[in-house]
């Protein structure tokens, strides 16, 4: 695994994943997002080459390159305070999936 200029190790990245595999970037995305657009023989090798270096999907990563975010971040002056918990709290059920307005 590489590292990074402080000496701890990095996560790999799908550009590594590519070196990997012998294949490009585009190649290596399509195996993740459209697999049915690889022939096989390109998936097994971008299969392994992920399996071999463990590579993960960096969720914040892929988000921000969509231009979508799914982080709501929130400033309360202290959260002992159960005014501010029940705010905290009223954000996250308005932002939860099964919320209704």
């Amino acid at each position: 695994m590489a590292t990074r200029g402080n000496g701890r190790p990095r996560r790999p990245s799908i550009t590594d994943v590519a070196r990997r595999a012998g294949v490009s970037v585009g190649t290596v995305s399509n195996v993740l997002n459209r697999p049915e657009q690889v022939t096989p023989a390109t998936r097994e090798r971008v299969q392994a080459a992920i399996e071999e270096l463990n590579f993960v999907r960096n969720a914040s990563a892929r988000q921000l390159r969509a231009g979508t975010i799914r982080t709501v971040g929130a400033i309360v002056l202290d959260i002992a305070n159960p005014f501010f918990t029940e705010v905290a709290r009223g954000i996250e059920d308005r932002l939860a999936p099964t919320s209704t307005p």
